[in-house]
């Protein structure tokens, strides 16, 4: 297998080049909280020591981020740029990638203003794998690969009544042949988990489809979804069609 879930950690191995993959940090998120007169202690240094951690533990070559790297759209207050350079002073040293997301505007600037160097772009393709943030169409070359990996709809399933983080894989459905001349028939979506502990996640269900236009084309088969839990288990989800 060319992906390998990381046990108990919302994050997953892409093995051949040796890089973890996580999705959705949204740092600088707890100043939302703070703005509704809920205290949240700031996450920004301990998360990226968290992904530091994980890295050198997996002998990784680097880290993809899979989007929303940080939580602020556009007009950044100061404290929340100051998350986002404090986060990735925890990770000087380390190959970091980034697969631009919809809340990731001026990210470019804001880490070069501080020197630190990223790989930034809207898809990353690698051997086997494409990794992109997940609100947008993949590419032609994309659909060859052997996995589409994206963030953006923060995957959580309910289970014994209880919501917990997720990966959801698909397979190819009927809309690949109407959206591209030429697809891989095996190609997989894997869509993760939000790796903010603030974020439980969106339960997976029929609206699921909204959140990811992957699914709502129908280039994967929804029908079809499973989920697994961040230990790499098989979670039974029942029926996510409405009755």
């Amino acid at each position: 297998m060319g992906v390998s879930f990381l046990k108990g950690i919302p994050a997953l191995m892409i093995e051949k080049e040796r890089l973890i993959a996580v999705g959705d940090l949204h740092i600088g998120m707890e100043e939302k909280f703070s703005n509704s007169g809920i205290e949240f202690p700031n996450a920004a240094r301990a998360t990226g020591r968290e992904i530091r951690g994980i890295c050198e533990s997996n002998s990784a070559n680097g880290v993809v981020f899979l989007g929303d790297v940080k939580d602020s759209i556009a007009n950044m207050t100061r404290e929340g740029m100051d998350s986002v350079r404090t986060f990735f002073r925890e990770l000087d040293g380390i190959n970091v990638i980034i697969a631009k997301g919809n809340h990731d505007a001026h990210i470019e600037s804001l880490i070069g203003e501080m020197g630190f160097k990223a790989e930034i772009k809207k898809e990353i393709l690698l051997s086997e794998c494409a990794l992109m943030h997940g609100n947008a169409m993949p590419s032609d070359d994309a659909v060859l690969r052997k996995y589409i990996i994206c963030g953006h709809a923060h995957m959580a399933a309910h289970v014994n009544g209880i919501d917990r983080k997720a990966w959801l894989v698909a397979p190819a459905g009927g809309g690949m042949k109407e959206h591209y001349k030429s697809y891989n028939k095996s190609i997989k979506l894997i869509a993760a988990p939000a790796f903010n502990r603030l974020i439980i996640g969106s339960r997976m269900s029929y609206e699921t489809r909204e959140h990811l236009p992957m699914l709502n084309n129908d280039l994967f088969d929804f029908e079809k979804v499973e989920a697994y839990d961040t230990y790499g288990n098989k979670l039974k989800i029942g029926p996510l069609q409405p009755t």
